[in-house]
């Protein structure tokens, strides 16, 4: 019966793997640290910075067994989010810990000493679990084992330490389950929401809270933010009355995310098909062409008060359209809105007084009368065309744009007041 065996049977039917890891022999001391201990009986609390050869080291020796109560195992490095933290840790290992958002791990015991400055600091951890992290710990390793040259000694990786304290197994587990379950929430980020502090979309802001409409009272809300209309909502509408007024002069139909925005914009500037891509990646697409990175990007300048209100013009008329559209057609309405809107920019676009769709704040019946025409025309062009595709597929293509812009449409009409 050798140590090995020993362990094997001592550990038969434990919940989890007692590993214990000592930080003066993996990593020359103590990892600084902030302690809390707990107000209640269930854990106890440190924040600390672990370097990352140490996870590394830690990872390879233990591997999944220390991520035993961890709900995911690595995704490998073709995801987007490990590639990016593979990226990081090639390009800026100085700026890993100001990127990442650190693990999150559970002890069964922690040992506290010194730092060399003083400090205090967690000496070891015994049944050092990673509840949530396993993809940033995992990809540390894999990373510089495919790069071994790569240096770790600038890459920090903040920690958040729970110590459990209960004596009772199950309610242990149940609050391990609960962590695991917890810290590996949180609510989606889209890729648009990463834009939201770009020059462009503050200036919008800016412009839509300063900018009225031709009556004085009303205004444009552009939610650069996700969910700053409700914010602004429960911010200002402290009493019924206030409320009433704030939905009377910004009623959720003139709210405008950025979403919305770049799909009203790339339509009128005929790029049907990218808007067919679906909001985030046609958001991608409208973002290049502002950052200038498509090649062919308009003016990176940021808009003014006149330009603003073309905008609004694009987006009325963009949403008027899809009014009249949607009960015409009994599927692919979308993209028969969006074709409809370049076709107009295609064949009157320098002609349009967007102007006077601003201070309306509505397009005139005779404009209406028109849309319909073009839609039901649009729609046939792009059902004859397709040759059996799906047409929310065949929409994606250039050839497709090609297609309707060739496609035989009725002149357009003379009295329509828009027009210059």
């Amino acid at each position: 019966m050798d140590i090995e065996r020993l362990h094997r049977h001592w550990s038969e039917g434990k919940p989890r793997d007692e590993l214990v890891v000592n930080f003066e022999e993996v990593a020359g001391g103590a990892l600084p640290c902030v302690y809390i201990p707990g107000d209640m009986d269930e854990y106890d609390y440190a924040l600390t910075v672990i370097p990352g050869e140490v996870l590394r080291f830690v990872y390879e020796k233990y591997g999944a067994r220390l991520l035993e109560a961890n709900v995911r195992s690595f995704l490998s490095m073709t995801g987007k989010i490990n590639r990016g933290i593979r990226d990081t840790l090639k390009d800026d290992p100085q700026r890993f810990m100001a990127y990442n958002n650190g693990i999150v791990v559970i002890a069964d015991e922690l040992h506290l000493g010194k730092t060399p400055d003083g400090g205090a600091g967690i000496l070891w951890l015994k049944g050092m679990q990673i509840v949530n992290g396993g993809q940033t710990t995992a990809s540390i390793y894999f990373t510089k084992k495919k790069n071994p040259d790569l240096d770790l000694r600038k890459v920090r990786i903040p920690a958040k330490v729970i110590v459990l304290k209960s004596d009772d197994p199950v309610k242990e587990e149940t609050l391990i389950s609960d962590i695991s379950k917890y810290a590996n929430s949180q609510n989606s980020v889209r890729q648009s929401d990463l834009s939201a502090n770009k020059p462009f979309h503050v200036e919008v802001e800016k412009l839509a809270m300063s900018t009225y409409c031709p009556d004085g009272i009303g205004r444009w809300f552009y939610e650069r933010a996700a969910g700053s209309f409700n914010t602004m909502l429960a911010r200002e509408g402290t009493t019924p009355a206030k409320l009433r007024n704030l939905r009377q002069a910004i009623p959720p139909a003139r709210k405008i995310i950025k979403t919305d925005l770049a799909k009203y914009i790339n339509a009128w500037d005929q790029l049907p098909d990218s808007v067919s891509f679906g909001a985030q990646k046609n958001f991608m697409r409208f973002m290049d062409r502002i950052d200038g990175d498509d090649g062919n990007g308009f003016s990176g300048s940021l808009p003014d008060v006149v330009e603003f209100k073309k905008m609004i013009a694009k987006a009325i008329l963009y949403k008027d359209t899809q009014k009249l559209v949607r009960p015409m057609f009994p599927a692919f309405q979308a993209n028969v809105t969006t074709y409809t809107v370049s076709l107009l920019a295609n064949r009157l676009g320098n002609r349009m007084d967007l102007e006077k769709i601003w201070l309306r704040q509505a397009i005139s019946p005779q404009l209406q009368e028109q849309i319909q025409t073009w839609a039901t025309e649009v729609n046939k062009v792009l059902h004859e065309t397709s040759e059996g595709r799906m047409i929310s597929e065949w929409a994606k293509k250039p050839e497709c744009w090609v297609a309707v812009r060739k496609g035989s449409h009725s002149p357009p009409a003379t009295d329509i007041p828009e027009l210059q």
